[in-house]
């Protein structure tokens, strides 16, 4: 929900024909920063060597989960 006081703000200097461009262009905005945050937790993670074991847990499932799926016979 958006404060009253911060729409009507809004409501008077942003036009009415420019209001969704606006909005749109600011969530667009949140969703770059929060992906890049999630980015760079990701690439912290498989950078830092104590994760390791983990990501070699995580190539070898998704090897036994792919097994099977070509149609081919095991």
């Amino acid at each position: 929900s958006i404060s009253a006081p911060l729409l009507q703000r809004f409501n008077a200097v942003v036009p009415p024909g420019e209001r969704s461009r606006v909005i749109e262009g600011c969530m667009e905005q949140a969703l770059l920063e929060r992906e890049n945050e999630l980015e760079g937790i990701a690439a912290a993670f498989m950078s830092d060597p104590a994760n390791a074991e983990a990501i070699a847990d995580e190539r070898l499932w998704d090897v036994t989960i792919g097994d099977g799926l070509d149609g081919t016979p095991a």
